[in-house]
């Protein structure tokens, strides 16, 4: 995934390694007009080929009038199987009797659509893949006042890069805005699958439900799509997410005895173990959640940070083999893109890097909180 900006609603830029946000078995993040709408609108006032965004009227506005799907992912990436993503969302081309044109960039060649889709994205992966819950509207007899009759087609799709499916689908015609208006809709995720809700304010009915879902190893992300000529208005968003399942998550299937055996045969200078050596930080940003002792080890295009022992910070929460972060190789050598999951459990990628000197100096750096922390390679741990 593209770089992120983490931005938690209703806090004023403060972020931290400890404890800065409140313990409890769930987190709620709200995107909002008094937050600029946060994790789902890291720029103000963007213009693409064909694509519009802003924040207008106390609602975040994307406009899409290329022929292809437009997505924008939420800020905050996800470790654990169960949460819910909930959003106040409206397609303002989707009135009766209107037609909405898109353009072909290669061509030139306009085209003139009169069902218009939007709907919600989740589970999407570093690859890619992802699921979306895509709802269009329609007219059965759109000519004929008497038979006409309006309905909204409810779908869930399975998208990869080869291919998209619709898994599941209902049809609706009352209970919701069939046009313009907004209606709330809901993901409630977890490890048997997923619910998908909708309704006008705070009387939601589940429409579809999905087991057996394509569940990726990492981390995803959630977010929402807009369609060919759709314009896609959000009045308010939350996402929230169980830590308790969180914690199962981060578990990998790293022992000590594991990476003992594996760093003995391994002759990659960036894997092995690391133990805190100093900092240099703004406590007023970022705090220092612990010592921490961790072991890197490859892992897709970079490695994984394994966690061993040092935490203060919600010490009882975190066990050695669980994963604290990931680092992803440039093309520049030595350096790295930097995903840290921090002693709260909450991920940390805001512009955030990791160096390696000389293959022995690790050291992770947090411009944005004007913070870095550096770590030494130690050739075992003393038990």
């Amino acid at each position: 995934m593209k770089q992120r900006t983490i931005l938690i609603a209703m806090m004023v830029g403060l972020m931290a390694l400890s404890a800065l946000l409140a313990d409890g078995r769930t987190r709620t993040y709200y995107y909002q007009p008094s937050n600029s709408f946060a994790g789902l609108y890291p720029a103000p006032g963007m213009r693409m080929a064909g694509r519009y965004k802003a924040i207008e009227d106390n609602l975040l506005i994307e406009e899409n009038a290329t022929m292809a799907t437009a997505i924008t992912l939420d800020t905050m990436y996800i470790a654990s199987r169960s949460y819910n993503f909930v959003m106040r969302i409206a397609n303002l081309n989707n009135k009766q009797g209107k037609s909405y044109s898109i353009k072909n960039p290669m061509t030139g060649s306009k085209t003139t659509l009169t069902s218009t889709s939007w709907g919600l994205v989740f589970n999407y992966d570093e690859q890619g893949n992802y699921y979306a819950v895509v709802l269009e509207c329609d007219n059965s007899a759109p000519y004929d006042d008497i038979t006409d009759k309006r309905t909204m087609k409810v779908m869930l799709v399975e998208h990869t890069p080869e291919q998209s499916r619709v898994v599941a689908q209902t049809t609706l015609d009352r209970g919701i805005s069939l046009e313009d208006g907004m209606n709330t809709l809901s993901v409630a995720v977890d490890e048997h699958g997923v619910n998908v809700a909708i309704g006008r304010i705070d009387m939601l009915e589940v429409v579809l439900d999905a087991s057996s879902l394509r569940r990726p190893a990492g981390v995803v992300a959630v977010g929402y799509l807009v369609g060919p000529g759709a314009r896609v208005a959000i009045e308010s968003a939350a996402l929230t997410i169980d830590n308790d399942n969180q914690v199962a998550e981060l578990q990998t299937e790293w022992t000590r005895e594991a990476l003992d055996e594996y760093f003995a045969q391994s002759a990659d200078p960036v894997e092995g173990y690391w133990q805190y050596l100093d900092r240099d930080m703004d406590d007023e940003w970022l705090r220092l959640g612990g010592r921490y002792t961790i072991a890197t080890v490859q892992a897709g295009n970079g490695y994984d940070i394994i966690y061993i022992d040092g935490a203060k910070v919600k010490k009882s929460l975190w066990q050695p083999g669980m994963l604290k972060g990931h680092i992803f190789k440039t093309i520049f050598t030595g350096n790295y893109d930097l995903f840290w999951i921090d002693a709260t459990m909450e991920p940390i990628d805001d512009e955030a890097y990791a160096t390696v000197e000389n293959g022995v100096i690790l050291t992770l750096n947090f411009p944005t909180y004007k913070s870095q922390v550096r770590l030494s390679k130690i050739l075992k741990i003393d038990d």
